[in-house]
């Protein structure tokens, strides 16, 4: 029986390696992002029920709608082409991002950089002001 048949009976329908670059003789899919993405939302966490509030009221700050945002995770990026290359990436909860950020741009050749934010898991943020303020005057260096 093929590998995909048995997950599917096992009411698997989708999955993901979690180090495809282990895989022998594999290549690695990459995706692009579409033209309107204005913020690339890198976190291990996605922004869900409560968070989402907190989450617009940022994006407001930055003069960004949700629909121009796409979440995905740390170990994604890596898969991501240069196509389009998004106005701003935030790195949320992720204390390699910097590394990650630099890797991926020398990886990709990327000819404009991004906007950089690096913040702790949203979750973390909405309660301490600190931490507001901390990704308030990153958001506000880049204004």
């Amino acid at each position: 029986m093929h590998n995909s048949t048995t997950l599917q009976l096992m009411g698997i329908q989708t999955w993901e390696l979690t180090h495809p670059e282990r895989m022998p003789n594999s290549a690695q899919a990459t995706f692009s992002l579409t033209p309107s993405c204005q913020l690339l939302f890198v976190s291990a966490v996605k922004p869900e029920g409560d968070l989402v509030s907190f989450f617009e009221k940022i994006l407001k700050a930055m003069k960004l709608e949700l629909d121009s945002v796409l979440h995905i995770t740390p170990e994604q990026l890596g898969q991501l082409d240069a196509q389009s290359v998004p106005t701003w990436m935030w790195f949320a909860g992720d204390e390699h991002a910097a590394d990650r950020f630099e890797h991926w741009m020398l990886l990709r050749d990327i000819p404009s950089k991004p906007k950089f934010l690096q913040s702790s898991y949203l979750a973390e943020i909405e309660g301490d002001d600190s931490q507001k303020r901390q990704l308030w005057n990153q958001i506000r260096a880049y204004n």
